[in-house]
């Protein structure tokens, strides 16, 4: 009896004395925490604090543990210290996975975001972004999800994805719509102002700068002047300047240089500004102070460490003195505008020093700085194409993602639903046993039925939203790529370079094939018989027929388009290679419909091949993986020299 006393109390000593321990960490985990949230300390005292905090860290709840690595984490952000950032958010993420907070979990997708931002890698900023905003319109936190949304805008702007922008940013003032949030508002009228100034659709860009201005009016701002006023005004003269219109453009900056020290307090600003006072009084043959205001601007640029400014100024001073046919300091300024360019990573100021550098020198190193230029060019173009595409597969996935998530969420709770149903059908069981197991049966029937129905529409959906996204890649693909290679091969064919701009040609041709072969075929306006009809007349030959048996026999206008859509790719690549690789000379299509199903066969007289033997090719694959998606079947058959069969059933409503 003793011995168990003795045994209670040195347990309940060792769980008393752990608690007040765990509650000590704790107390001093706070402390440290406030300690690096303190502005009027130095940063080395706050590194020290973050020390102990890590310390201490072990032995407290995952809560506190998220908080002190975000705190930490904010801390070496302010002094662009990303490793350390990089470091902290990962931690934090660590935290969410066991906190199960949907808040924390976005937080620290935001800080993720952050760094990636700051490191220039887009892709991964844009999915971390994007990952933060979807899970605050779940919380229902419009305004912050609208933030988040200006941040994968501008993503989207800088790899000139401007309609993808576009998109986010209308999107995000919906959900500012209803709300007071008149900053974020005109923050966002003024990007959107942005993405039609780089279209160069000046009118409707100024129309949405006004709009901008209104709403920074509406703001409670401290200050008469601010940054995004100064903004405004550079904005709006920018647009003038570019239409030529230089005096009405001085006429503005003038308005934002009177306000009281906007030298000082605004910097960056202000050095814009008057390069483009400067810029717009050369034009005009106003060329007094020119030299002067250009070296204001290069002094303070140099000693704010403004790295695109001294880019953008030292390309301006090149093309001068190029004017001025002082060539050797035209060459000098051309040569700082592609040094500041290359560590400020601006490829449109590189650009412009490579070709003003091509321009003011001779011979082998004039070729050089040429296809320099070209090299750049072309690969900026293919960056663009590429995040393009980036941007939209990390939409197509994160939404699949959450819809597979809701499904699954729906899918749980059905199947709770059903087990509380059955426990209650066991407590009465015993007294209407036959009659119960009677409905039981009769309702998991027609549970399983529907569920299967409703997990066949959702995978419809599913494929309803991937056509969408194809249709936008081969709108981007046919208006916007093949557009920009038509450009660049008249700009070709105008410098003699005709081999160049032949190939130039068939890539544009490659181009437009596979953006008509991504856009969907409209069921709706041409018939599925007279599509399919379109599609034997485009490959028939007089040695290569094509024979269709009971196409009539089946109701194609109750017919699901995507389904229809389906039977039309297969054909058409079943088609493709019965011509291409079997040597065929006959394919037959035969179509059978049942209460439930829809039944496709096609055969060829073609070469065949060893089945087991040959990797399936990447058409085949996909077909595949397009029919099994919607709950079909799908069969090959081949035999060397006698053809081969395929076989495709899919169902009407997924049973």
């Amino acid at each position: 009896m003793k011995t168990h006393i003795f045994i209670f109390f040195f347990s309940f000593s060792i769980s008393f004395f752990s608690q007040i321990k765990n509650e000590g960490n704790n107390d001093s985990l706070n402390y440290y925490i406030k300690k690096i949230k303190n502005k009027q300390l130095p940063q080395k005292v706050k590194e020290g604090y973050a020390t102990k905090i890590i310390a201490f860290s072990e032995n407290v709840n995952d809560s506190l543990k998220f908080e002190a690595n975000i705190e930490i984490a904010l801390m070496y952000f302010r002094k662009r210290k990303l490793d350390s950032l990089k470091k902290y958010s990962f931690l934090a993420m660590q935290n969410t996975e066991r906190l199960n907070d949907l808040n924390s979990t976005q937080k620290a997708h935001f800080y993720i975001a952050t760094y990636y931002k700051y490191k220039e890698i887009l892709d991964s900023a844009y999915y971390h972004y994007n990952a933060s905003k979807n899970i605050l319109l779940k919380l229902n936190n419009t305004y912050e999800a609208a933030r988040r949304m200006t941040n994968i805008a501008l993503i989207q702007m800088n790899e000139r994805d401007l309609l993808g922008a576009e998109i986010t940013i209308v999107n995000a003032l919906k959900y500012l719509e209803k709300t007071n949030k008149n900053s974020a508002k005109a923050n966002l009228y003024n990007n959107l102002g942005l993405v039609y100034k780089t279209r160069e659709e000046y009118k409707e860009a100024l129309k949405y700068f006004e709009l901008s201005l209104s709403f920074m009016n509406k703001s409670k701002m401290k200050d008469n002047i601010n940054k995004p006023k100064l903004n405004y005004y550079n904005n709006v003269a920018l647009i003038h300047q570019r239409q030529g219109n230089y005096k009405k453009a001085n006429s503005i900056i003038k308005k934002a240089l009177k306000y009281d020290s906007v030298k000082e307090r605004f910097p960056y600003s202000y050095v814009i500004l008057l390069q483009g006072l400067t810029y717009n009084n050369y034009k005009l043959k106003n060329e007094k102070n020119l030299l002067s205001n250009y070296n204001e601007v290069l002094q303070i640029s140099k000693k704010e460490n403004f790295i695109t400014i001294l880019a953008v100024t030292n390309n301006l001073l090149g093309f001068y003195f190029m004017d001025k046919k002082k060539y050797k300091k035209a060459l000098f300024y051309a040569k700082e505008g592609l040094r500041y360019s290359k560590q400020s990573n601006t490829n449109n100021r590189r650009l412009e020093a490579l070709r003003l550098l091509s321009d003011l020198t001779k011979g082998e190193t004039a070729k050089k700085y040429l296809q320099e230029y070209i090299q750049l060019n072309d690969s900026i173009y293919s960056r663009e194409r590429l995040m393009k595409n980036q941007f939209a597969k990390i939409r197509y996935e994160t939404d699949k993602k959450e819809q597979e998530n809701a499904n699954l969420k729906t899918e749980n709770q059905k199947k709770q639903l059903e087990l509380e149903s059955q426990q209650q059908q066991k407590t009465i069981g015993w007294l209407l046993a036959g009659t119960s197991m009677l409905f039981i049966g009769f309702g998991v029937t027609i549970a399983a039925n529907r569920r299967k129905k409703l997990l066949f529409e959702s995978k419809l959906q599913q494929v309803a939203a991937r056509e969408k996204e194809r249709q936008q890649i081969a709108k981007s693909l046919h208006d916007e790529v093949a557009g920009d290679i038509r450009m660049l091969h008249l700009k070709l064919a105008k410098t003699n370079q005709l081999e160049e701009a032949k190939s130039l040609e068939s890539i544009k041709e490659n181009v437009r094939n596979l953006s008509h072969q991504l856009s969907s075929e409209s069921f709706d306006k041409v018939s599925f018989k007279d599509q399919i009809i379109n599609l034997i007349s485009d490959y028939f030959e007089p040695n290569f027929r094509i024979k269709v048996n009971e196409i009539d026999a089946i109701n194609w206008k109750e017919i699901n388009n995507f389904i229809k859509r389906t039977l039309f790719l297969s054909i058409r690549e079943t088609i493709q290679n019965a011509k291409k690789h079997a040597d065929a000379s006959e394919v037959l299509l035969s179509f059978k419909e049942t209460k439930k199903t829809i039944t496709l066969v096609l055969s060829d007289n073609g070469k065949g091949f060893d089945v087991n033997a040959k990797k399936s090719g990447i058409g085949l694959k996909n077909l595949k993986e397009r029919i099994e998606e919607i709950y079909g079947t799908f069969s090959i058959k081949s035999t060397l020299d006698k053809g081969t069969l395929i076989s495709i059933e899919i169902p009407k409503n997924g049973r």
